[in-house]
C-alpha cells in the first residue's frame, strides 16, 4: 500500500495545486462556490455519488458518497475554506521545495481533501473497496466557527459509525487524539463620561473596568486542567480628555474538559464591576466542545496504530489546543480521530507546507483505515522506495 501511495505523487499534487489555486477565503461566497464547482465535477468523475447543500451566506457546502461493504460506516470530515484573503496565492505562490510544498491552504485543509480522494483511489488500484459506507463532506466555514455547517456536520455523524477528521497533524506530524474546547466572549462596558480635567470624579471609567476585568479573567486560567483564559483585543474611549464612556473586550478561551468551560462560563457571566456605575453585557460562550478522551475516541486510535504497525509507520498522538469540526462529533458520542490528512506545520503563517513524503503515507493509512485488508505483506515489508523527490 506504501508503494502504491508514493507512486501516486504527481497525482496527488495535481489535485493539491488545483485547489490551492482557487483562492477560497471563508467570507467570500463567490470565490468558495468556484471551488465547489470544481470539486464537485472531479468526484463526480471519481464515481463518487455528490450532493451539493446550498448556503447564502457562505460558500456551498459538497456532500460525496461512495458505497462500500457490510463494514463500519465512516465520515470523513474536510472543509474548504482558509484564512487567506483572494489575492495571497501571487506572494506565497504554490511551490514545492524538494520535499515539501507550500502555498495558502495546502495543510489547513486541502491536502486532507485531496488525501480522501487520493486514499478511494488507491483502494480502487488495489482492486478493493471501502469495507463500509464513505460520506467526505466538505464544508466551507470552519475557519469561522462552522456556524453554517455545524447541523449538517452532527446530523451526518449520527448516522455513520465513526469520524475520521483530515485535518493537518501536529507540526511534527503527530496524530490528534484529542482537541481544547473553544470559547469567545465579547464583553461591552458602558459607564459615563466626563471631563477628565474639569470632573473626573463624576465619570465612570469603562476602561478602567476593563482593566479591572482583564486580571479577572486572566486568573480564571487554570495550568494544572491546561485551561487558557486570554484577553486578546481590547477598545474604549474616543478622545484624550474626556473619562471613558464605552469600551470592549474579546476573550478567548480554550479547555480540555466540558466541566472546566461551564466553571469559566460561569464566573465571566456573574463577574460583578468594581464601579457599580459601569454596566457589564457579556455575549458568546463556548462555541466548540473539547474533543476528550473516550472509550471510542481510543478505540478508534488503537486501530489506527495497528493500521500504521502494518504499514511498518510509527505516529505519536498528541492533545492540540485548536478546535476542530472533529469536536463536534466527538461531543455527540461518535468515535473521532483526527489530524488524518495532510502531514505540515505552520498553518496559517506565511510559510504553511506540507511535507510531501509523509503527507503519501498518510494517504495510505487513511486507505487502510478504510479497509484493513489494503495493509498486505508486501506493505509491511516495504522500505526505502519513497521517491527521490520526497527523501530530499
Amino acid at each position: 500500500m506504501l508503494k502504491l501511495a508514493y507512486a501516486q505523487e504527481t497525482a496527488y499534487l495535481a489535485t493539491l495545486e488545483a485547489l490551492v489555486r482557487f483562492e477560497t477565503p471563508t467570507e467570500d461566497k463567490l470565490a468558495c462556490d468556484a471551488l465547489a464547482d470544481h470539486m464537485a465535477e472531479l468526484l463526480a468523475s471519481d464515481g463518487w455519488d455528490v450532493s451539493r447543500h446550498s448556503r447564502s451566506a457562505a460558500g456551498d457546502i459538497l456532500e460525496a458518497r461512495i458505497a462500500g461493504g457490510a463494514g463500519p460506516k465512516t465520515l470523513l470530515l474536510t472543509h474548504y475554506d482558509t484564512v487567506w484573503p483572494v489575492g495571497t496565492e501571487q506572494r506565497m505562490s504554490w511551490r514545492r521545495d524538494g520535499n515539501l510544498v507550500y502555498g495558502p491552504g495546502t495543510c489547513d485543509m486541502k491536502g486532507g481533501i485531496a488525501a480522501a480522494i487520493h486514499a478511494l483511489k488507491l483502494l480502487q488500484q488495489a482492486g478493493m473497496g471501502p469495507a463500509g459506507d464513505v460520506t467526505l463532506l466538505i464544508t466551507s466555514d470552519e475557519e469561522s466557527g462552522s456556524h453554517h455547517s455545524r447541523e449538517l456536520i452532527e446530523s451526518l455523524a449520527r448516522a455513520h459509525d465513526r469520524v475520521l477528521v483530515l485535518e493537518t497533524s501536529r507540526d511534527d506530524g503527530a496524530i490528534k487524539i484529542g482537541r481544547k474546547g473553544v470559547g469567545a466572549y465579547r464583553v461591552t462596558f458602558r459607564g459615563r463620561s466626563a471631563h477628565s480635567g474639569n470632573n473626573p470624579e463624576q465619570g465612570a471609567s469603562a476602561l478602567r473596568e476593563l482593566a479591572h476585568f482583564l486580571l479577572f479573567a486572566e486568573e480564571l486560567a487554570n495550568q494544572e486542567a491546561q485551561t487558557t483564559v486570554n484577553l486578546t483585543v481590547a477598545s474604549g474611549g474616543t478622545v484624550v480628555n474626556v473619562i471613558a464612556e464605552e469600551a470592549q473586550a474579546r476573550l478567548d478561551v480554550r479547555v480540555l474538559r466540558a466541566g472546566e468551560a461551564e466553571r469559566v462560563d460561569a464566573a465571566i457571566r456573574t463577574y460583578r464591576p468594581r464601579d457599580s456605575r459601569v454596566q457589564v453585557n457579556v455575549e458568546g460562550g463556548l462555541n466548540r466542545p473539547p474533543l476528550e478522551p473516550t472509550a471510542g475516541n481510543a478505540q478508534l486510535w488503537s486501530e489506527a496504530q495497528e493500521r500504521l504497525l502494518e504499514l511498518g509507520l510509527s505516529l505519536e498522538g498528541a492533545i492540540v489546543g485548536g478546535g476542530s469540526d472533529g469536536n463536534f462529533t466527538s461531543a455527540i458520542g461518535l468515535p473521532t480521530l483526527d489530524g488524518l490528512g495532510s502531514s505540515g506545520a505552520a498553518s496559517h503563517a506565511r510559510n504553511e507546507h506540507i511535507r510531501l513524503q509523509e503527507t503519501l503515507e498518510r494517504v495510505a493509512l487513511l486507505a487502510s483505515l478504510l479497509n484493513p485488508q489494503a495493509t498486505s505483506n508486501e506493505a509491511k515489508s516495504f522500505e526505502g522506495d519513497a521517491p527521490e523527490a520526497s527523501k530530499g
